[in-house]
């Protein structure tokens, strides 16, 4: 019918992919080293959550410069099953620090002071999950100066690719103040001292960069001491929706929507449906596609098998937006596979680990936008993100002729032995846009 594979291929193909996965993270480190009396340094708390120990590497990558080319042995440090262990790069350094060491250890990082009183502030731990998007603006709020007070902007850059961000800093009435471009060496930081000239007044700075990044500024005040932490504000482009609230069709997008139950697998004879949208014939740059699962058990015959929650085509598998499945037991996953003019050996894979659980219900978010050179499938519970997979589409723009259509599928008929039925499975409030 479609998307057949080798099983092989496969179990190569996933190995591969879970080698490469390194679960790394980036703490900046932007100073300050005195204020108020205090003296400051970054720490950085690791937990183990495996029931092994984990080696975690520790590279330090000093201010403006290319974070890819690396000499040395990076520093390892061991933690043991159920540990923490405080990681401190040093009080003077400035820079970035790279920690790398798996899915299962958890980070978190403060700038801590050592005077009196001095608890210091949250520092970012920077992952795919919240690092910013391309082209994509992000704001910091409630950025004040005065007599002692200063606000520092720091910029990442969290690709491997060199980057210009534009930063505009308005106030709060809208006059705009300043729009410098700043460019930033690949993988690299940028820490902007007492950036503001207008004592007393609220400033806002928005950043777009041509890369993925990350921006923040930290607050302080010579006279008191005090330190505050401003992070990215957060977007009314939140997913999250009021009770009962059903997804907003975007001013600009064409919409088509299968509410209520879409497809409830119960025999081979029902084990696939099939959705098919025809849209206006044109040129688009994205597709924004969401839908809620209630899991049923697994596939008693091979648990571990692909479980598919959609597959989402241009009439056939060669031009595929996206395709998604989970995994059970033994594997515990979410895949996936993408690629426009492809053949299925060529689809794009990426796998990250999931451990879904029968009888919960999960939302099912994917952006395929090949404008700023993104993808993303977001699988939530309860409001919660639980697993993220990210990517790059293939190419730039797609189009669809007349007579040409936005096939999805869900669920497999469990007549190859990788590809598993999903009987007792729920499949509800199917959602898809179309953007030029």
């Amino acid at each position: 019918m479609k998307r057949s594979t080798i099983l092989s291929t496969l179990l190569i193909a996933f190995l591969a992919a879970v080698a490469a996965h390194a679960g790394t993270v980036y703490v900046p480190s932007p100073g300050p080293g005195t204020l108020g009396g205090s003296n400051y340094e970054v720490q950085i708390s690791v937990t183990n959550t495996a029931a092994t120990a984990r080696d975690v590497r520790q590279v330090l990558l000093a201010p403006d410069t290319d974070g890819t080319t690396r000499t040395g042995t990076p520093s390892t440090v061991t933690v043991q099953p159920g540990r923490t262990v405080v990681v401190k790069p040093g009080a003077s350094f400035r820079g970035l620090v790279e920690l790398s060491g798996g899915g299962e250890l958890r980070y978190a990082a403060r700038l801590v002071g050592t005077g009196p009183g001095r608890l210091g502030v949250t520092l970012p731990v920077i992952t795919s999950d919240n690092l910013l998007r391309a082209n994509q603006p992000a704001a910091l709020q409630g950025l004040l100066s005065g007599a002692g007070r200063n606000t520092d902007i720091t910029l990442v850059n969290a690709s491997q690719a060199a980057s210009q961000c534009t930063v505009t800093l308005t106030r709060a009435d809208g006059t705009v103040i300043g729009s410098p471009v700043v460019p930033l060496k690949p993988l690299s930081v940028r820490t902007f001292p007492n950036v503001l000239t207008d004592p007393g007044t609220e400033i806002r700075a928005t950043a777009t960069c041509t890369r993925e990044f990350f921006l923040f500024a930290l607050l302080t005040d010579a006279a008191t001491g005090e330190l505050s932490y401003v992070g990215p504000s957060g977007s009314g482009e939140s997913l999250l929706r009021v009770p009962g609230e059903g997804p907003v069709c975007p001013p600009t997008a064409a919409c088509f929507d299968v509410k209520g139950v879409v497809h409830a697998p119960t025999t081979a004879v029902n084990a696939v449906k099939r959705v098919i949208f025809t849209p206006v014939p044109g040129t688009y740059t994205k597709i924004h596609m969401t839908l809620d699962v209630t899991m049923g058990d697994w596939w008693a015959t091979n648990p571990a098998a692909l479980h598919e929650i959609f597959w989402l085509v241009k009439d056939r598998n060669f031009n595929m937006f996206g395709y998604a499945a989970l995994r059970g037991p033994d594997q515990n996953m979410a895949l996936l596979r993408h690629g426009i003019g492809l053949t299925h050996p060529q689809k794009i894979k990426i796998v990250q680990p999931f451990t879904p659980v029968p009888g919960r219900t999960y939302h099912f978010d994917y952006i395929y936008d090949t404008k700023t050179s993104f993808l993303e499938l977001a699988i939530s519970e309860g409001g919660a993100v639980v697993s993220r997979l990210t990517g790059q589409p293939n190419v730039n723009e797609f189009s669809f002729k007349a007579g040409e259509n936005i096939v999805i599928d869900m669920g497999f008929p469990g007549t190859a032995p990788d590809e598993a039925p999903t009987f007792g499975w729920v499949y509800r409030d199917l959602h898809l846009e179309l953007s030029k």
